[in-house]
């Protein structure tokens, strides 16, 4: 990979050697060109200078399939059918700490890279992206150019909820300045950078915190597992150039790394993709699922309104508030007998079967019915 810029002159910007402040860039209609040479990283799917997210609930393996992500990228190898542009990755296991190595070291066994090297490196070390006072941003820098690679292709940062430091998460200002060393990253390094983060409480409002970082990013990747299949779904739930809804699924693989002191095994895990189709959407919902569907059905030809014309809403499709959808499954009876507590329980568990088979989209509190192809929304 050839090395576009050295890694002094990016300190030696922003410490202010050389600098000056550049016109904001203006292009013409008349000059305006399809840009038909893109930087892919993982072809119709991620691009090199763009920033994304990956998303999902403790134990979904979300932090498994980014680390697989990485090291497909950093082998040059395919990832789930996809051509991967090879290059060097650096992987932020803030969280993780050198707990990494037993998963790398699983991978690497699995794959048949015991006697290779690959130009792989992780931070094992606390790193603070959200308060630019204290520097990590250049420390960060400095510790990629010391990897002894070029620049990277992709810099992963595990989880969002450590590089916040102690941040609020629900802040716009501490989600921001998150944001702002996540563009800078990017910017510098010319690399492709990639977050993983928590699902909120409420799984249906998608991932924690401000809605600032779901707006900044250009793809959005949420990992939901079914408990009895032990499958998990990797689903596009946003892409800003494309359409979101394309599907990867895969399971978790134990892997023997060897025997402890006491002569017990030690085990990592590995991505396992499922062959074959992802599962599809399930069969018409039934029980209180179906119900609420129903009602929703109703509400929708009787309150329903046109969409904003925002990313996060498919055009076309009406949509009602949720406290109407929640108004009509009271009237029309969900949970007909049941205390105020347990209809608002039957009311999520319906809310959220819904929309984790595909059956509705949910945005900002708007909900509406998804296409046949599964457009979930958010």
């Amino acid at each position: 990979m050839t090395d576009l810029r050295g890694y002094d002159d990016i300190k030696a910007r922003h410490n202010g050697a050389g600098q000056k402040e550049s016109p904001l860039q203006l292009v013409h209609f008349g000059d305006m060109r399809a840009q038909l040479d893109g930087t892919p990283l993982v072809k119709g799917l991620l691009d090199r200078a763009q920033t994304s997210l990956i998303i999902g609930e403790s134990g979904s393996g979300k932090t498994f399939l980014a680390l697989d992500l990485a090291l497909h990228v950093a082998a040059g190898l395919s990832w789930f059918g996809r051509r991967v542009t090879a290059g060097p990755v650096i992987y932020v296991a803030a969280e993780a700490g050198r707990s990494i190595e037993n998963r790398v070291a699983a991978w690497r066994d699995h794959h048949g890279f015991e006697d290779r090297d690959l130009p792989f490196a992780a931070v094992i070390s606390p790193v603070d992206l959200c308060h630019p006072e204290v520097g990590d941003v250049d420390r960060l820098i400095t510790a990629v150019g010391k990897a002894g690679f070029a620049l990277p292709a992709l810099v992963i940062i595990d989880t969002v909820s450590r590089v916040l430091a102690g941040g609020n998460e629900n802040g716009p200002d501490d989600m921001g300045a998150l944001v702002r060393s996540l563009d800078r990253l990017r910017d510098d390094l010319c690399c492709h950078m990639s977050a993983v983060h928590h699902l909120g409480k409420d799984t249906a409002r998608g991932s924690r915190g401000h809605s600032l970082l779901y707006c900044a990013v250009d793809t959005e990747i949420t990992v939901a597992k079914d408990d009895k299949t032990s499958i998990a779904t990797a689903t596009v739930t946003k892409q800003r150039d494309g359409i979101a809804g394309g599907e990867i699924a895969f399971r978790l693989l134990p892997v023997e790394l060897g025997r402890d002191q006491d002569g017990d095994a030690v085990t990592s895990c590995v991505v396992e993709p499922i062959a074959g189709e992802t599962p599809k959407r399930r069969s018409a919902p039934s029980g209180q699922a179906g119900t609420a569907l129903k009602l929703l059905q109703n509400a929708i030809a009787e309150a329903g309104g046109a969409p904003p014309d925002a990313v996060h809403f498919p055009a076309g499709r009406p949509i009602v508030p949720m406290t109407a959808w929640r108004r009509y499954c009271e009237i029309g009876g969900l949970a007909a007998g049941d205390t105020p507590d347990a209809f608002k329980k039957a009311f999520g568990r319906a809310r959220d079967r819904l929309r984790s088979d595909g059956f509705i989209g949910i945005w900002d509190d708007k909900v509406w019915i998804a296409a046949p192809d599964g457009d979930k929304g958010t």
